[in-house]
């Protein structure tokens, strides 16, 4: 995403990045109930269930755009999962029958219902950027199966080997842009969970030993949910070649993958030490398992219930107090190519932007002010802008650096240097 109009925010300070510090900035979302569920997209726009003591609604919400209620007729709705378009899938009440409906929502047509599997109730759960749709149905039968939706086939049982001894039936949970679908079942007369990953050419597939869910899946096929570990569940992740994995916990003794993205970070929840605390984690294949509390700066106490992380390295995170996304501090170096200069030579400022995600995307917009005064602007490449001037009049100038953010990172200033003109 691409923005180059400048931002009027309040500026962020920053020199350097270390853990210590915090490398997350917190934004509170807007209109969100505690503890409710939470998605975000590839360009963070963030899903927002709102409830009160008669209904549920539904909305979507950007930092830069706001909020929007999607909608819906009838009341107890309840938003599962949004797409890079801003399309939204959950279940509703369409005809205030107590019956819940599996829907769609794109901002270009409004809402679909997507019917069932012959039963009284269907939820979706997650969406691709195709529009592709999982999640759960009942049958004629009145049992549970997962499904997977497209506007060309309708909706396909993924499961119709599950007879009515299934106790609890099953439940399509995600779907990545291969249409790979991860979700858990109850096998015929079984007590346990087992987790699955499901393919058009190979069907469904057995993940993990009884009492797995499998809750997310990336573009490269890794899964992600939660295994048991002897006598309690951890977040696991899975990939063809390398099996199951243990992502261990924060100190206690349970935890939950309940997100993946492309980098293969994974973000979920886990009791913390003495397990009184639920805490957010983000698992990155260089730093192990972090206490998202930590790397925000979150009250101790503060219960998180439901995170995702997008493409971005930006987490949306539900908690006690309400919906937070949590957003990677840009840093930046900032230098002059000769300081003190002379009137009339051109002088080269050089930004360098990372994060704990790494640089803005290419094409970014930087700002480069000198004594108050815009004087030009470059765009990214590789975290790098630069932009060279000889119009600097004699005397000390402060120059700043003026990242424009997007609609996943914010806008940021970088007061870095002075610069001297002679004569």
């Amino acid at each position: 995403m691409k923005n180059v109009n400048r931002v009027a925010v309040v500026a962020l300070w920053l020199s350097a990045c270390a853990y210590s510090q915090g490398v997350f900035s917190v934004v509170k979302v807007p209109g969100s109930s505690p503890n409710s569920v939470t998605a975000i997209n590839s360009g963070g726009q963030v899903l927002v269930n709102t409830g009160n003591s008669s209904s549920y609604q539904v909305s979507t919400w950007g930092r830069i755009n706001g909020a929007e209620n999607i909608g819906l007729t009838g009341t107890n709705s309840g938003g599962a999962g949004i797409n890079s378009t801003g399309d939204v899938v959950g279940a509703g009440d369409p005809d205030h029958s107590g019956n819940l409906q599996a829907f769609v929502w794109r901002p270009t047509s409004g809402v679909q219902w997507l019917g069932s599997l012959g039963g009284n109730l269907s939820a979706a759960s997650g969406i691709n950027d195709s529009g592709a749709v999982v999640g759960l149905s009942y049958t004629a039968a009145n049992t549970q199966h997962a499904f997977l939706w497209t506007a060309a086939g309708g909706m396909q049982d993924l499961t119709p080997g599950l007879s009515s001894s299934s106790i609890g039936g099953a439940t399509a949970v995600a779907i990545n842009a291969s249409n790979q679908v991860v979700g858990y079942y109850f096998p015929n007369g079984s007590l346990n969970t087992v987790g699955f990953l499901w393919t058009q050419a190979g069907g469904l597939q057995n993940l993990g030993p009884a009492g797995t869910l499998a809750l997310a899946i990336n573009s490269s096929g890794t899964v992600v949910g939660q295994s048991p570990v002897a006598t309690y569940r951890h977040a696991f992740s899975w990939t063809q070649a390398g099996g199951m994995k243990d992502l261990g916990t924060l100190g206690g003794d349970e935890s939950t993958a309940l997100s993946i993205n492309s980098k293969g970070w994974i973000a979920g929840t886990s009791l913390t030490t003495g397990n009184g605390v639920q805490h957010g984690f983000l698992w990155t294949p260089t730093g192990g398992m972090q206490d998202l509390t930590a790397l925000a700066g979150l009250a101790a106490k503060q219960q998180a219930y439901s995170v995702e992380v997008n493409d971005a390295g930006v987490v949306a995170i539900s908690t006690s107090r309400g919906d937070l996304v949590l957003v990677p501090k840009m840093t930046a170096t900032f230098s002059s190519s000769a300081n003190p200069s002379v009137l009339g030579q051109a002088v080269t400022f050089t930004a360098k932007l990372t994060s704990i995600a790494g640089p803005p995307p290419d094409g970014e917009t930087v700002e480069f002010v000198v004594s108050g005064q815009v004087l030009g602007s470059a765009q990214l490449k590789g975290g790098v802008a630069e932009f060279t001037t000889s119009a600097i009049p004699v005397g000390t100038h402060a120059v700043v650096a003026e990242y424009s953010g997007d609609g996943n990172y914010l806008p940021t200033k970088y007061n870095a240097l002075g610069q001297v003109v002679n004569k």
